[in-house]
C-alpha cells in the first residue's frame, strides 16, 4: 500500500489535464451526463478521487466543483479552486452537502470501495455518479495484467459494481450502462478524434461502466 501511495503522490503515469485526448475524453463524458439528465439541478459537485483534474475542470461553469483526493502530488495540479485532501472513505463534509457526488475510475484503486461509496452517498443531496472500468474490454485486460495499480480492475464486472453499491446501502440506480471507447492516457490523438465521433453508449465493449444513483 505504501508503494501505491507513493505512486499516486508522485502523479502516476498520466497525461496532463490539458492534453487534447484528455479533454476529448472528459468533454464526451460530461456531455453524455448532461444528455442523460445527470447534471440537471446540479449547482454543487464533489469530485472524489479527483487527482490532477481532468474529471474536475470540464464541467459547466455554473457548477461549483470541489475536488478531493488523498494524493497531494496529484491534487496540487488540479485547477479546481476548491480542493480538499482527504480519503474517500472519510469525507470531511456534512450529510447532503453537494447536489451531486462523482468519482471517475476510483473504486478499483481503493482498499475499501464500499466505505467510499457509503461516504459519497452520505454527502450527496441529489445523486451519485460513478464511472468504473468494464473488465471485459481487451484494453482493460491488458492494463490489469501489466500495471499493478490497475490490477483490481479485472474484478469490475457490472455484477461486481452492483454488489459494491448494495453493500454500501445505496439505493435508486437509474442508469447502469457501458460506454466509451477512448483511453485518455494511452489513445493516440488521431485515433481519439475518430473514436469520439462514435456513439458514447457501447453495450458490452465500452471501456467503462456508468452508474447514476438518485436519492428520493
Amino acid at each position: 500500500m505504501s508503494d501505491q501511495r507513493a505512486f499516486w503522490d508522485e502523479g502516476g503515469l498520466y497525461r496532463s489535464n490539458t492534453h487534447p485526448v484528455v479533454e476529448l475524453f472528459a468533454r464526451q463524458r460530461i456531455d453524455h451526463l448532461a444528455e442523460r439528465g445527470a447534471l440537471a439541478g446540479v449547482r454543487s459537485l464533489l469530485d472524489v478521487g479527483a487527482g490532477s483534474g481532468f474529471s474536475s475542470m470540464y464541467y459547466p461553469p455554473s457548477i461549483r466543483v470541489v475536488a478531493c483526493d488523498y494524493a497531494g502530488g496529484m491534487l496540487d495540479s488540479n485547477p479546481a479552486p476548491d480542493r480538499t485532501r482527504c480519503s474517500a472513505d472519510r469525507l470531511p463534509f456534512r450529510d447532503a452537502t453537494f447536489d451531486a457526488v462523482t468519482c471517475w475510475e476510483l473504486l478499483h484503486h481503493l482498499p475499501d470501495p464500499v466505505g467510499a461509496l457509503r461516504e459519497m452517498w452520505r454527502v450527496a443531496r441529489r445523486r451519485m455518479i460513478v464511472f468504473e472500468p468494464n473488465r471485459i474490454h481487451p484494453g482493460h485486460i491488458v492494463l490489469g495484467l501489466t500495471r499493478e495499480e490497475e490490477r483490481a480492475s479485472l474484478r469490475f464486472s457490472p455484477g461486481h459494481l452492483r454488489r459494491l453499491v448494495r453493500a454500501a446501502g445505496c439505493e435508486g440506480a437509474r442508469v447502469h450502462e457501458r460506454c466509451g471507447l477512448l483511453f485518455p492516457n494511452v489513445t493516440p490523438l488521431p485515433v481519439a478524434r475518430a473514436l469520439v465521433r462514435l456513439p458514447f453508449r457501447m453495450p458490452v465493449v465500452g471501456i467503462s461502466q456508468l452508474m447514476v444513483l438518485e436519492k428520493e
